[in-house]
């Protein structure tokens, strides 16, 4: 990555204009097509029809695009692999760009229109982008916008840094030599041979005497801490940057980064998801989702408050206190499906428990009222969880939130389940519900948050809806 920031600000400025262009041009061929050949509206009228579409792609593709490194100096990507992220990052923004027409418009977007712009979208910023790709890598491997870049320590993962280096050209990474306290050392560049400039403290008279870019600092942390403080702060204060190439400790599940606390450096390490700009567009999604749902299901949310009401005596909704994201407390609110005393009454049907982990479900609980069965089987009875979700104590997405009592007998291992908000759906829901053992509700809780994405999400609540119509699994 370039190390100056009007550099980095010059690739993004470029990079937007690029992908600027082609939705526009992707927008074109879009209308164009599915704008019928005997219509007397004119393109531009047609063309003002779908800008709101338009706009909702726009407010989705900076965000997934960021997310997944589109705007930065991709040295060191593939093609393919330019076309596989740009492909996943028009197939995201298009599901955002669906799902708000859905909600905000009575007809909702065009399919055609969807699919036309979403391949169009793909093909032109894939093909803009490429050009641009081949280009620079034409031009480096000429010797132009080369990064000159200092090795320092001679061992198995230096080796491996100068070979992929050297083998790919294209990236262009121009290897001025190495400098190492033992000479002997170098001998591991056998395939590619690199000059010894000298020994560590020869690092502040290359810097001066040499062009380095970047210093690539290969040496094992905990024997040479200090040795390795030196040089990054003697890097630092030149401006020239540095990369420290280490395996501090082995990670299992966790996943690395750096970040800052105003000027204080920090390595974090997490196994929960963490890529803001996908975190902000499922918080976005989970408001407008939420509220528009509210608002086209209030004559389902009065019909099931009369039937409720008919049938037997009590309040409509049961509000339940339940643990959410880190073990925090929120009152998660149902529509009642039970007695009005079905919580006095928990020990007289403890026996009729069917779970196998510290839950309790019956398919038989005398407790359900007739009401309560149907509203049951077909998730009516969650709908007022829309409220949480609109207040962000619930994501419309997630694991189930459990009762105190039923954390309290949690492993550790279960205990992660509350590393993200609690959700109205997720995996286990959509994967057979009641149906599934604890231990399955919590494998299938742990792939989602190890896996975690924004395209998870909406391929979650896409299968919602038939699981939910098909009621299968409910208790």
């Amino acid at each position: 990555m370039p190390s100056h920031p009007r550099h980095s600000l010059f690739v993004v400025a470029t990079l937007a204009a690029i992908d600027t262009i082609a939705i526009l041009l992707a927008a074109c061929f879009a209308v164009y097509m599915v704008r019928p050949a005997e219509t007397a509206v004119p393109f531009a009228e047609f063309y003002a029809a779908h800008l709101g579409s338009l706009a909702a792609f726009f407010v989705a593709w900076p965000i997934v695009a960021t997310d997944n490194h589109l705007f930065i100096s991709r040295r060191r990507d593939d093609l393919l692999t330019v076309l596989f992220d740009v492909t996943k990052c028009v197939a995201l923004s298009v599901i955002f760009m669906g799902f708000v027409m859905a909600f905000y418009t009575r007809r909702g977007a065009e399919p055609a229109f969807l699919s036309y712009f979403g391949l169009s979208a793909v093909a032109a910023i894939s093909t803009l982008r490429i050009i641009l790709q081949l280009a620079l890598w034409s031009a480096r491997s000429h010797g132009l916008n080369e990064r000159q870049v200092l090795i320092i320590g001679a061992n198995a993962r230096a080796r491996h840094l100068v070979n992929v280096v050297m083998n790919n050209p294209h990236y262009g990474y121009r290897l001025v030599g190495v400098l190492e306290d033992e000479p002997a050392r170098c001998r591991v560049f056998e395939e590619h041979p690199l000059p010894c400039l000298g020994d560590f403290e020869a690092l502040a008279p290359i810097l001066i005497k040499h062009v380095i870019d970047e210093v690539y600092i290969c040496l094992p942390v905990r024997s040479r801490y200090e040795t390795i403080q030196f040089m990054a702060q003697l890097c630092e204060g030149m401006g020239v940057g540095v990369r420290l190439i280490a395996d501090l400790f082995p990670l299992r599940l966790a996943t690395s980064r750096v970040m800052k606390i105003e000027d204080i450096p920090i390595l974090a390490l997490s196994t929960v998801p963490e890529n803001q700009p996908q975190l902000i567009l499922q918080r976005v999604t989970d408001i407008v989702v939420s509220a528009t749902a509210l608002l086209l299901l209030s004559p389902v949310f009065l019909m099931t408050a009369i039937a409720i009401k008919l049938e037997t005596r009590g309040p409509v909704f049961f509000r339940q206190e339940r643990v959410g994201l880190n073990r925090r407390r929120f009152k998660m609110a149902k529509f009642r499906s039970m007695v009005a005393d079905a919580e006095a009454r928990r020990k007289e049907v403890e026996a009729l428990n069917e779970a196998d982990g510290p839950i309790f479900k019956a398919a038989n609980d005398p407790r359900l009222t007739c009401v309560g069965r149907f509203i049951r089987k077909y998730s009516i009875d969650e709908l007022p969880q829309l409220f949480n979700v609109l207040m962000g104590h619930m994501s419309l997405v997630g694991p189930r939130p459990p009762l105190p009592h039923e954390v309290a007998l949690y492993s550790w291992r279960e205990r992660r389940r509350l590393s993200v908000k609690p959700g109205m759906t997720g995996l286990s829901q959509v994967s057979g519900r009641s149906d599934l053992s604890f231990d399955d509700t919590v494998d299938l809780d742990l792939y989602y948050i190890d896996r975690w994405s924004i395209g998870l999400v909406f391929r979650i609540l896409v299968m919602t809806v038939p699981a939910v119509l098909k009621g299968r699994g409910a208790v």
